[in-house]
């Protein structure tokens, strides 16, 4: 990543609920245009910038016209940004002091990858009634399910395209 004064900082959010965060760089603090970066955010004082270490969800916009050496070495890279929700839905069933919670999470791709991951707990009835553990629980579970299958996914795709089969290091 590069940037000059006056190029734009996109900082994409990483909850559905939040709004991209964006802000002019007004120095450069790095050697060649790298970070970090003093960053007057659109929605800060004025005269408040903050310095920023920039993380893989932001990326760096130049003005249209641009001339400086980011620009050249930006014309041969090349970065996307893709966002992949994950859908979870839980239910819990009583049966006298006893309980068990479900989780079913799920991905659809844009490449038409659908995949779903269950999870479930079970409250012993000496336990305390706290619905939030089962939850937790049950969710975390159908994540690990969920990412069980992306990776096999991952490696018939990398034995597809290599002719090799994956072997996870």
């Amino acid at each position: 990543m590069r940037a000059q004064v006056g190029d734009r900082l996109v900082v994409e959010s990483p909850r559905v609920d939040a709004h991209r965060r964006t802000g002019v760089v007004t120095g450069v603090r790095g050697l060649g245009g790298s970070p970090p970066y003093q960053v007057h955010w659109s929605d800060a004082e004025r005269g408040h910038d903050t310095l920023v270490y920039p993380g893989p969800d932001a990326h760096v916009e130049h003005p249209p016209g641009g001339t400086g050496a980011a620009d050249a070495e930006e014309a041969d890279a090349m970065q996307t940004t893709k966002r992949w929700n994950v859908d979870v839905v839980v239910s819990e069933e009583s049966e006298g002091d006893s309980a068990r919670t479900w989780a079913e999470v799920g991905l659809a791709t844009d490449d038409g990858t659908a995949l779903r991951g269950h999870g479930m707990a079970r409250k012993h009835p000496t336990d305390m009634d706290v619905p939030e553990i089962g939850e937790e629980l049950a969710v975390s579970r159908a994540l690990s399910d969920l990412s069980r299958q992306l990776r096999q996914v991952a490696a018939a795709d990398i034995n597809d395209y290599s002719g090799l089969p994956w072997r996870p290091t």
